[in-house]
């Protein structure tokens, strides 16, 4: 169906009812995605899992409208009925947490998953919606989207679905500190733990942390640094509480 096409032929969806909901889509991509990025201690893992639910919302919204929907994403002329910050603000927030929240022991492996992901994601929009493949700016923005949504679902999935069950190596933490955006008043961005680097796996002494778990982590206290083979064979090992 051609993007300009009447909004009647579209069972269930006028123009402005659509606008209405991208509208909303798009208020609630920038407040889960700044939320996700800058105030992570206070509702982490929901909103992690928001930021992998939203964009396939947006989604399905654009299978379901069948046509008026676009990805266009530039901003002199900006489409009402854009998906663009819907799919790219959630992606973009997910990929920076498993950035700084996860730890690797080899970050090639789990890049090339992403990649070749990336590259199916991509190839299933050109089969399956093909209004944006003349399109040189909606090209850019599914391929950016597809490569920091894989990213970060992969990284996520790799750690929490991890089947194994790892092992242990106690230590202690010697000092902790934050990442601080915006200077002295801004946003924590990064938490980090120091161990001795003998029980790190990749004999790091500074070992980053999920920041729902920062305050329970004490300097001086006795932790674990547990390592897993992961879900997709992808070995990675966090600070953990002993017995956890």
């Amino acid at each position: 169906m051609d993007a300009h096409a009447p909004a009647t032929h579209i069972p269930g969806y006028s123009r402005a009812r659509l606008k209405r909901i991208v509208a909303a889509g798009n208020i609630a991509a920038c407040a889960i995605g700044l939320c996700t990025i800058l105030f992570p201690t206070y509702i982490y893992a929901a909103a992690l899992l928001l930021c992998i639910l939203l964009p396939l919302w947006g989604l399905a919204l654009d299978i379901r409208a069948r046509g008026p929907l676009d990805f266009e994403a530039r901003r002199s002329r900006r489409s009402p009925l854009s998906l663009a910050t819907i799919l790219m603000l959630p992606a973009l927030a997910l990929a920076v947490r498993a950035s700084i929240d996860l730890n690797f022991e080899n970050y090639p492996p789990l890049i090339a998953a992403a990649a070749i992901t990336a590259l199916a994601m991509f190839a299933l929009f050109w089969h399956f919606d093909p209004q944006f493949r003349g399109d040189v700016n909606q090209c850019a923005t599914i391929a950016v989207f597809a490569v920091v949504y894989s990213y970060g679902v992969l990284a996520f999935a790799d750690v929490e679905l991890d089947p194994s069950l790892g092992h242990d190596t106690q230590t202690v933490i010697d000092h902790k500190r934050i990442h601080v955006s915006g200077g002295p008043k801004g946003s924590s961005v990064w938490y980090q733990v120091k161990v001795d680097p003998k029980a790190s796996p990749a004999g790091t002494s500074w070992i980053h942390v999920q920041p729902d778990l920062w305050d329970s982590f004490q300097r001086g206290g006795t932790v674990c640094v547990h390592s897993g083979t992961g879900l997709l064979a992808i070995p990675w090992y966090a600070v953990v509480h002993c017995g956890s």
